[in-house]
């Protein structure tokens, strides 16, 4: 048995194929899947399943076997890079040499961003919390910074909930873009929005100086979202200068 997944051509077309291109910067190739699309195509009949899925239940099993195949096709599609990226054992994607990925999902919508010029690359999708989850979570999410600029600037552009919902993704986006090389979760109190632009819908983020020295982070991170209905979406990148 190979140690990576093998994903028939035809599949690979299907899903690319019924996705749709979502732009958030350039030098980024991002693609959003609507999963309820995907369920007559049995996905997960079709593949062999790694061990982080074996026992998982069938909704799970299709959404990351969709989102490893969309982000094959990805790869393959803008970079002609045919490789497998996931391995039958390890659990996270193995990206090929010089491009960085990241893949997110919530309810039915999943994401997929892929970057062959990237320092550092994140994504995430969130359905909008709840009032009621905003209240009672958002000591565990928000610092008191966090609550001075909501109060102070982003209570005109968005009510708390919507606030709480977007320091949630975004610090998910940067703890995936900084997994490489923390290795380590870093838990949503050891980061901070330090800049936000409301308008551009962009923000600058940093860790606590103790946490930036341990896992020999970046000064800073830059990140942004997008809105929509009923879900936000994230990102923390940048491009490598190419001077």
């Amino acid at each position: 048995m190979s140690h990576y997944l093998y994903i028939p051509e035809q599949i690979s077309t299907s899903i690319y194929e019924i996705s749709s291109p979502i732009f958030f910067s350039s030098e980024l190739f991002c693609y959003g899947l609507d999963l309820s699309k995907t369920q007559q195509l049995h996905i997960d009949q079709q593949l062999d399943h790694p061990l982080k899925i074996a026992q998982a239940r069938v909704e799970r099993k299709n959404e990351y076997l969709c989102g490893r195949v969309l982000a094959q096709a990805v790869l393959n599609h803008h970079f002609c890079l045919d490789q497998p990226i996931t391995s039958m054992h390890e659990p996270l994607p193995i990206w090929p040499t010089h491009v960085l990925g990241s893949i997110s999902h919530s309810q039915s919508k999943l994401i997929v961003a892929l970057s062959n010029n990237a320092i550092y690359l994140g994504i995430d999708i969130e359905h909008w919390v709840t009032s009621e989850f905003a209240q009672e979570s958002a000591h565990l999410i928000l610092t008191p910074s966090e609550f001075d600029l909501w109060k102070g600037k982003a209570a005109e552009f968005f009510d708390f909930a919507r606030y709480v919902s977007l320091i949630f993704s975004v610090k998910e986006s940067l703890y995936k873009a900084v997994y490489p090389t923390a290795k380590q979760y870093i838990d949503f109190l050891e980061a901070s929005i330090v800049d936000i632009n409301l308008k551009n819908q962009t923000l600058t983020l940093s860790f606590l100086p103790e946490i930036q020295q341990r896992y020999q982070l970046l000064e800073q991170y830059q990140g942004g979202w997008a809105i929509e209905q009923d879900h936000i979406m994230t990102w923390v990148f940048q491009i490598r200068n190419s001077s």
